[in-house]
């Protein structure tokens, strides 16, 4: 798509889906510091790991709903000074998804792993790794966590720099506009993206 046909603004319900996936990523990164910076057993232990776990995976999914409205409506040109920013922002949003959904699928496969010999609605979860390939997997899903942290940094650096001294209203395409409904419901059809009942109106040429 050209940058001539790319919306003005994100689809309201990226918008909204970002927001939540940031919700999600402090509590995903909250309930394992946590876990590992207080010497906690127990329930509350589990409860923190169900927890990271949960929000880590509805992160993903978040954005793989996300993907695919973009695939649908497009999205703005990201904002910089020059092309070489705009690359560079491209690059920061692919590495951010990249991380994310190797995380979830890293993560997913600890918990199969460390759940192996347990009975599950009736079904016996095998045995994936062993105790090396598990430690290995745990310490590489920390290291890509600790990155994402850090894309995350440059992500929020990025876009407060741009708007706020590259003048460029960044933060307004994320902004959420009117009542919740009207926002899921009827988005306005100049805001300058695709509407929801009509994706012939604001959509990509």
């Amino acid at each position: 798509m050209s940058q001539s046909a790319a919306p003005a603004r994100y689809h309201p319900l990226s918008v909204l889906m970002h927001w939540a996936t940031a919700l999600f990523a402090l509590v995903a990164v909250g309930s394992i510091l946590v876990l590992t910076q207080f010497d906690l057993s127990g329930p509350a232990r589990g409860t923190l790991g169900t927890i990271h776990m949960v929000s880590g995976q509805a992160m993903f999914l978040l954005q793989l709903l996300q993907l695919l409205l973009f695939s649908a409506f497009g999205t703005p040109v990201p904002d910089g000074m020059d092309p070489h920013q705009v690359h560079v922002a491209r690059f920061l949003h692919a590495v951010l998804y990249g991380t994310v959904g190797f995380l979830a699928c890293s993560g997913t496969l600890l918990a199969v792993s460390q759940a192996a010999g347990n009975v599950v609605l009736g079904w016996r979860v095998p045995l994936l790794l062993n105790g090396q390939g598990l430690t290995a997997l745990r310490e590489v899903h920390a290291m890509a966590g600790f990155f994402f942290v850090v894309f995350c940094g440059a992500h929020v650096m990025l876009a407060l720099g741009m708007h706020y001294f590259g003048r460029r209203a960044t933060l307004q395409k994320m902004a959420v506009e009117g009542e919740l409904v009207d926002y899921l419901a009827a988005p306005r059809q100049d805001g300058g993206y695709a509407r929801i009942d009509r994706p012939d109106i604001g959509g990509p040429a």
